[in-house]
């Protein structure tokens, strides 16, 4: 199980009903908030295509895809889907852990993501407030 505390910036893993380890993340900016709620890790992907949103906060890029893999593309290495465009991945912009960034994603510094992926199945529930 997964705990995303947006008040605080921290995401918490919780194995065998114990407590696991903590990580720093940025969330959603407030006008693209990071949603509430209980929810499943709906998919998992290495290198994942961004599928950009169609959206003022993506400029001119809005609505594009950027290739898995690439330079440009700021999921970085790891997706894990939560609901409506929503998931947990890496970013190159580490100076944004701590803050409200995103377009309502959970990111994470790209090492962090990494330790975290092979630890969380598709299904786990993930508790987001």
């Amino acid at each position: 199980m997964i705990t995303i505390d947006k008040q605080h910036f921290k995401l918490r893993l919780v194995k065998h009903l114990k407590f696991a380890t903590s990580y720093g993340v940025a969330i959603g900016q407030p006008a693209y908030p990071t949603p509430e709620g209980r929810f499943r890790i709906q998919d998992k992907q290495v290198n994942p295509v961004w599928s950009v949103p169609n959206s003022p906060w993506a400029g001119e890029l809005g609505g594009s895809t950027v290739a898995g893999g690439s330079a440009a593309n700021p999921l970085k290495a790891r997706w894990m889907g939560i609901t409506d465009g929503v998931g947990i991945h890496g970013t190159g912009d580490d100076y944004s852990i701590g803050s409200a960034a995103s377009h309502g994603c959970i990111r994470m510094h790209v090492a962090d993501v990494k330790r975290l992926y092979p630890l969380v199945p598709v299904g786990a529930t993930i508790v987001i407030r």
